[in-house]
């Protein structure tokens, strides 16, 4: 394996400044820095409707790849839930666990995106960012698969019924090594949505979709291997995409003009990632906790609100996708925008210009997504309920979750803006209070007033969200502006 030059090191430790405007760091001088290809001659701005353009071409990718993992989720729960229903809840216990440790490896990971956007084009300042990403995703993988195979050790200890338990198998082992396998993917695609390479990214989601919905029906239903099958099939999906992302972020970027291996590990440059990425995903996790905590309160109230919670949980997800695919998007513009600014001395003016062009296409492809709804809402809910007293209350509180989607529309941007700024330490305490406050007010006020005070006691909680990120955000850029 080949270990990075001094001067290559070098290059990595410039680009950690230690915050937005912050002085640049001695061993980065004039004639190092300033002069590098990808600063020397700075493009010129383009127009806003030219960046707009360019930041949906790149979020177009992402959002298919999105779209098509959610499919994917949907497929193996719907063929698991024809095989039993202790199957079925024996996945759910595992998914319980597996998501939020998926969540804060993922979060982590995006820590990297920041450092690659802003040497896009400059093989020998990526490589040590490639190199701490794979030894970060080593950690947090190994972290996570802990995690997820502690699931039946959790499930006896909270009293989950022994035929739950059972039904379990090899499924939560299997499952700890797919995860470890998607931290590789995870790290890959971070770096080639850094570099702009969304169709790249794209490709590799669209991979893991094709192989999990051949690969879970075949051998769940046809071999009849039930949840082991399952886990078998996730893992070989896993292995493969973890390759496939590898394979291209190495042989389809500036990479393949000097490829390296992944060399000996540099933990200070392991922990600037993480101390970038680490905040995103504990704020992950929080937000898929306390939405777990509004679950378990509609439970309590009935079948049918319970029911009605998850068709519109399931709606915002779907309508919030472009703000995801967006916000991942404008994160190498704002990035390259932060570091011209901190070395022209010109501020970042063209961090949040970048910012509102995000914005500007993310929320009207939110706003029709939901009008389409608002119209064929019967058709649209049919999809997901036969029940009519369900659909009956989903539209009634259609306008309470177009606010609570157009809500997180809105602090979505400035969070990705944060991230691109290498401050995310904002979004974490925002999230921590406004959601804290939620999670607390979640059983009172389901009690109170039902299903509609909790989605607009959800709605409030991302306004919040709004003010708290857009605060942190326009008060870090204005520092130098």
């Amino acid at each position: 394996m080949v270990d990075d030059t001094p001067q290559n090191r070098a290059a990595h430790r410039a680009d950690r400044s230690p915050e937005p405007g912050g002085p640049i760091p001695p061993e980065v001088g004039p004639t190092e820095e300033v002069t590098a290809p990808n600063e020397a001659t700075p493009e010129p701005r383009p127009s806003f409707a030219r960046l707009v353009g360019g930041i949906a071409g790149k979020a177009l990718p992402l959002y298919l790849s999105m779209v098509a993992t959610v499919i994917g989720t949907l497929v193996t729960a719907g063929v698991l839930g024809h095989t039993g229903t202790a199957v079925l809840a024996a996945y759910a216990m595992t998914v319980a666990l597996y998501n939020p440790a998926s969540m804060v490896v993922q979060g982590a990971l995006r820590g990297s995106m920041p450092f690659v956007a802003q040497n896009a084009e400059d093989p020998d300042a990526l490589a040590p960012t490639l190199r701490d990403s794979l030894w970060l995703a080593l950690c947090m993988g190994l972290l996570g698969g802990v995690v997820v195979a502690s699931v039946p050790t959790v499930a006896r200890l909270i009293g989950v019924p022994a035929e739950t338990v059972a039904a379990l198998g090899p499924f939560p082992y299997l499952m700890a090594l797919a995860l470890l396998a998607n931290s590789f993917q995870s790290s890959a695609t971070v770096l080639l949505i850094g570099l702009g390479r969304s169709k790249q990214a794209m490709t590799v989601g669209l991979v893991g979709t094709a192989m999990s919905v051949v690969l879970i029906p075949t051998l769940v239903l046809v071999l009849g291997l039930d949840i082991a099958g399952a886990g078998v099939a996730m893992l070989l999906t896993s292995l493969t995409v973890a390759t496939v992302a590898q394979v291209l972020l190495r042989r389809g970027t500036v990479l393949a003009i000097r490829p390296r291996g992944p060399g000996a590990p540099d933990w200070s440059g392991v922990w600037h990632i993480a101390r970038v990425g680490l905040p995103m995903g504990t704020t992950m996790l929080i937000k898929f906790g306390v939405l777990g905590l509004l679950a378990m309160a509609v439970a309590r109230i009935g079948a049918t609100e319970a029911a009605a919670h998850q068709v519109m949980v399931t709606l915002v997800t779907f309508v919030f996708l472009p703000a995801t695919a967006a916000g991942q998007a404008c994160v190498p513009f704002m990035a390259r925008a932060a570091r011209e600014g901190e070395v022209s001395g010109d501020g970042f003016g063209e961090v949040r210009r970048a910012l509102t062009a995000g914005l500007t296409l993310a929320l009207p492809v939110i706003a029709l997504s939901m009008l389409l709804i608002r119209v064929a809402a019967t058709p649209v809910i049919g999809v997901f309920t036969p029940d009519p007293a369900v659909a009956a209350l989903v539209s009634a509180l259609i306008p309470v979750v177009l606010l609570v989607v157009l809500a997180d529309g809105l602090q979505a941007m400035p969070g990705m803006g944060l991230l691109a700024l290498k401050r995310t330490a904002p979004t974490l305490y925002t999230f921590a209070v406004c959601f804290g406050l939620l999670a607390l007010a979640a059983f009172p006020v389901a009690s109170a007033g039902g299903l509609a005070w909790l989605w607009w006691a959800y709605a409030l909680a991302n306004l919040g969200l709004v003010l708290g990120q857009g605060g942190g955000f326009l008060r870090l850029t204005r520092a130098r502006a």
